[in-house]
């Protein structure tokens, strides 16, 4: 009996250890989760229109029953879905189309599929309703955020989302949050799951146990049925869609309750069979369905149509019942064993080995064996030394033979260890490439005379010259007390005039003689405004120029960030850009005085073959692969006028720790970034500009592109399209002072910048080797004919 005991402790144990969400009760592969992600609005409302988020934060569905179609914009704003009376069209040309059929969009992306080609569209749904993965509502990856890793116990607002749908041009905006609950502490269930196990094998105990089996059998089935329902009524789809949930898809849970009520029948005949039945069935259950559902117990969301704590409690109930049958079942067999030895006349002794269920009428003689392929002779509930005549009112007890009774002892061990392994695993379940030979350098070229053209719809400096310059500097001025508009209007017109002349190569101050002798060297100069100069100035400031969040994690320095003014100044030669640097600081006196300075290089033209090629960073790998094409998509489409052709500058210093980066394997770094740290290309495979398969999969399992890759997190596809263009310089300002000074070009930081960089901060296996140290954010106006001046459109208004 202690090997019993043993066994069924193990073998409890081992069973539960096992179970996790994925293969518990899921709603489009979603179980008991503490992500929460809320619609908040759609707005304005839209009459048949009506957009829910469904399957535990898995997916959206938008269901259109108005008389025009509703289009959905996928991540890169571009026409994803139509759902209108005529049913549903998906566009092949989005990626969404491809990203969205997976939960962790773990898909490939065809070659050529692009959103800014022209739409393509299939139906794919006749009537107007439609359900898919949109990863701007939910967490994509299998590791939790760094805040909520180190204070999982504490609610954590992750993202604020938003997705554009357009109505008869006009266009309705969902919002939403997706936000961490923590659950409550199991350990009460456990407990209760546990006193459970313990009073249901307790029938086994009992001389008389029929019926408390059929109670328990019936309990059984009552619990998991409740249970059952309440995931189908919450799965989206028609009636046959929720009848298959409620049934199970592979039928095991109808196969059980078949089991459980053939089991009633035989318990309630007093046939020993329906123990075994019983004990089977239920434990199937537990096992298989109650036990993988354990997260429950200490998550706050699941996909279930009542409340938390019936949700709860019907799984409590199953799992006791589950494996308190079982361990009943033992001792109910081998009591029955005994008693039907004893009422037989000259059978054998109480206790007598016996085939389960081979039980004598109770009448004269030795019982007959049972015959092959016969059912077992019943024992009625009502008399279980088997003579048949059924318990009534007035009716006696058999009286008590000793030999029947159960070892009290032996029950407590295998009843105790059942019960401690099956809520043990439970717990548990709860705590728980070499580099390329360098390419031959070309031989130098002659640079200092090239001219990068100063005047053009956008400024210079931006994706002008389509090669980075060499070197660079990036600074910004604060209005004097006093300065108002006039003033700054003329710093900016002395500004404009001064860059024209030293774009061009002709010298500005005349006492300048910093680059004298050199050329132009592909200067320009990029001017912008902070969000300060506005509120200085009492103009109105674009929405979009909002001064930047706070980003878990940062430990910024403000007297080296930020500013009324920004400018970046770059060239192929260093003379030419602090020329240019100083001339711009002298002109400013009396107007504006210097806040910060930073000085940048890059590869200087002509020391590679390929001028073209993607730059390095400090950290050895290409540094600007993934921007966006065509790269226009930074420019600002609408907004005031004076900022139509302009950008929005995210400007950040960014430290490397390059002792803790060396002294990682190349393989690791690979690792970090998603990228070869030889070519380039994902470590997927492929060239540099090979698209990444996030879906690709390790031999062993696992995803070749990690979860907290760098190049998965800032993926456009992962952020509603985020584009930004990176042409930022690498610094070097003294031992243990490395790093980059990270240039990001956009249309609206609000869908570029900031989305990222949440992600990357909450998840990002680069923030190991880097520390954010500034930042600013600028609106560059748009470019100047030659009479105008950078920023009149906003200054003569």
């Amino acid at each position: 009996m202690r090997r019993l005991a043993l066994l069924i402790a193990a073998f409890a144990a081992l069973v539960v250890l096992p179970a996790s969400p994925a293969s518990a009760h899921t709603v489009g592969g979603v179980g008991a989760t503490n992500f929460h992600t809320t619609l908040s609005a759609l707005s304005p409302a839209a009459p048949g229109v009506r957009l829910a988020v469904i399957e535990n934060g898995s997916r959206l569905e938008l269901r259109n029953t108005g008389p025009t179609e509703v289009t959905v914009r996928g991540y890169a704003d571009e026409p994803y879905l139509r759902v209108g009376p005529d049913g549903v069209y998906e566009n092949r040309q989005s990626p969404a189309a491809y990203l969205n059929q997976s939960r962790y969009a773990q898909v490939t992306v065809p070659p050529g599929v692009s959103p800014k080609n022209q739409p393509d569209w299939h139906k794919v749904a006749d009537e107007p309703v439609y359900r898919w993965h949109d990863h701007r509502i939910h967490w994509m990856l299998n590791t939790l955020p760094p805040a909520v890793a180190a204070a999982p116990t504490e609610a954590h607002r992750i993202t604020a989302w938003s997705i554009t749908l357009v109505q008869d041009g006009r266009p309705l905006t969902a919002t939403g949050t997706l936000e961490w609950r923590p659950g409550p502490q199991p350990w009460g269930w456990f407990a209760a799951v546990g006193l459970g196990i313990l009073a249901v094998g307790a029938i086994g105990a009992l001389r008389r146990p029929y019926r408390a089996l059929i109670a328990a059998t019936v309990a059984m089935i009552a619990a998991d049925v409740v249970h059952a329902a309440g995931i189908a009524l919450v799965t989206p789809g028609s009636v046959l869609d929720r009848i298959g949930a409620f049934v199970g898809g592979d039928l095991l849970q109808i196969t059980c309750w078949f089991v459980l009520v053939l089991a009633l029948l035989a318990l309630r005949k007093g046939y020993v069979v329906g123990a075994w039945l019983a004990a089977g069935g239920a434990a199937m259950i537990a096992l298989t369905s109650g036990m993988s559902d354990a997260p429950v117990f200490w998550r706050s969301s699941a996909p279930f149509a009542w409340s938390a704590a019936l949700n709860r409690g019907t799984l409590a109930v199953t799992v006791a019942l589950g494996f308190g049958l079982l361990v009943a079942l033992p001792f109910v067999v081998r009591s029955q064993k005994a008693v039907a030895g004893v009422g037989s006349d000259g059978g054998g002794e109480a206790g007598e080995a016996a085939v389960p269920g081979d039980v004598g009428p109770g009448v004269g003689g030795a019982p007959a064996p049972p015959t092959p392929g016969d059912p077992a002779e019943p024992v009625t509930p009502d008399d279980p030394a088997g003579s048949g005549t059924p318990d009534g009112p007035g009716a006696e007890d058999p009286a008590p033979v000793a030999s029947s009774d159960v070892p009290r002892r032996r029950f407590v061990e295998i009843a105790g260890a059942a019960g401690l392994g099956g809520v043990a695993g439970a717990a548990l379940g709860y705590a728980s490439a070499p580099d390329r030979p360098t390419e031959p350098v070309a031989p130098p070229t002659r640079t200092g005379q090239e001219k990068v053209a100063f005047h053009g719809p956008h400024q210079a400096g931006i994706l002008s010259p389509a090669r980075r310059q060499a070197q660079g500097w990036i600074g910004a001025f604060d209005l004097v007390d006093g300065a108002g508009t006039p003033a700054a209007r003329e710093l900016l017109r002395r500004w404009t005039d001064a860059a024209r002349a030293l774009t061009s190569g002709r010298r500005a101050v005349v006492d300048n003689l910093i680059s004298a002798g050199l050329g132009p060297a592909s200067l320009t100069v990029t001017v912008g405004f902070g969000p300060t100069f506005f509120d200085k100035l009492g103009l109105t400031r674009p929405e979009a120029l909002a001064p930047l969040p706070a980003f878990a994690g940062e430990r910024l320095d403000p007297a080296r960030g930020d500013g009324d003014l920004g400018v970046v100044i770059a060239a192929e030669d260093p003379l030419v850009v602090q020329e240019a640097v100083r001339t711009l600081t002298r002109l400013a006196a009396g107007v504006a005085r210097p806040r910060w300075g930073m000085s940048g290089f890059g590869a200087a033209k002509g020391s590679a073959a390929d001028d073209g090629a993607t730059q390095r960073n400090l950290m050895g790998f290409l540094d600007g692969t993934g921007n966006p094409k065509p790269a226009e998509q930074v420019f600002v489409t609408d907004g005031p006028a004076w900022l139509r052709g302009g950008s929005y500058l995210v400007f950040r210093r960014i430290r490397m720790l390059l002792d803790d980066w060396d002294a990682t394997t190349v393989d690791r770094q690979a690792q970090v970034i998603g990228r070869r740290k030889d070519s380039g290309a994902p470590t997927t495979g492929g060239t540099e500009t090979t698209p990444a398969d996030f879906g690709a999969q390790e031999p062993g399992g696992g995803l070749v592109i990690r979860p907290d890759a760098h190049v998965r997190l800032a993926t456009p596809a992962f952020n509603n399209g985020a584009a930004m263009v990176r042409r930022g310089f690498s610094y070097a300002d003294g031992p243990g002072d490395s790093g980059l000074l990270f240039l990001a070009w956009q249309a609206d930081p609000r869908r570029g910048f900031i989305p990222v960089q949440r992600r990357l901060v909450d998840a990002d296996a680069l923030n190991a080797f880097i520390r954010h140290e500034t930042s600013a954010l600028f609106a560059m106006p748009a470019g100047v004919d030659a009479t105008g001046y950078l920023g009149q459109g906003l200054l003569d208004a």
